[in-house]
């Protein structure tokens, strides 16, 4: 490819590849640090090194590729730091975004939602909740901090237009699918609820008692 050896280019390439190694193969345009000129990307686009993954994150062809690319890009997206020097709980994957994750499956999620703080504007159809997350309160699926079982049903109860029986449905999936057990899901639920004081094991019991009823 001309001007590919460079050294500019070369040293633009390497940090390209290093930072997709880490990164599920893709890279956000920012992260490259104004190192790489239009020019480049569409050479390397022409060259089908690279392609488009959404508005401003590219993916090497040669790397790895992600269940749920479009959220990891998105989630790129938000801060130029690479993703292994990222705080845990600065945007977390949360509410419906988190349950899809999880692979529940039974609510349905339109748009993405995160809670935390974007430190980068996002794509329209993106939600950004303004609700801090504590460290123990998440964990992390295939690269991506998301909200633990406990939190994602708390605040998927909070306005988001689901009954009981369809957080009895998450609430029996996340068990089943082994990312909690009934008994650490009942403790935690109670203290997400704290400021409505109920109490979680019951609450729970209620909720899979719903689900099972249909």
């Amino acid at each position: 490819m001309k001007g590919f050896a460079r050294p500019k280019n070369l040293e633009a390439f390497a940090r390209l590849c290093a930072l997709a190694e880490g990164q599920h193969g893709l890279v956000a345009i920012a992260q490259l640090h104004d190192q790489v000129t239009d020019q480049v990307l569409a050479q390397w686009q022409d060259a089908e090194i690279v392609e488009p993954v959404i508005d401003g994150v590219i993916r090497v062809r040669a790397g790895a590729s992600h269940a749920h690319q479009t959220l990891y890009a998105t989630w790129l997206l938000a801060d130029a730091t690479p993703a292994w020097e990222r705080p845990l709980t600065t945007l977390v994957v949360s509410h419906r975004s988190a349950a899809e994750l999880y692979g529940a499956g039974s609510v349905s999620a339109d748009g993405i939602e995160f809670s935390g703080r974007a430190r980068k504007d996002l794509p329209n159809g993106v939600t950004v909740h303004p609700r801090s997350v504590r460290e123990d309160e998440c964990t992390v699926i295939e690269g991506l901090p998301v909200t633990g079982p406990a939190r994602t049903l708390a605040d998927l109860s909070d306005g988001q237009g689901l009954d009981l029986s369809d957080l009895g449905r998450l609430a029996r999936s996340f068990i089943s699918q082994g990312w909690t057990t009934s008994d650490r899901l009942g403790t935690e639920l109670t203290e997400q609820f704290a400021d409505q004081a109920y109490d979680g094991p019951a609450w729970l019991q209620a909720a899979l008692d719903a689900a099972a009823k249909g």
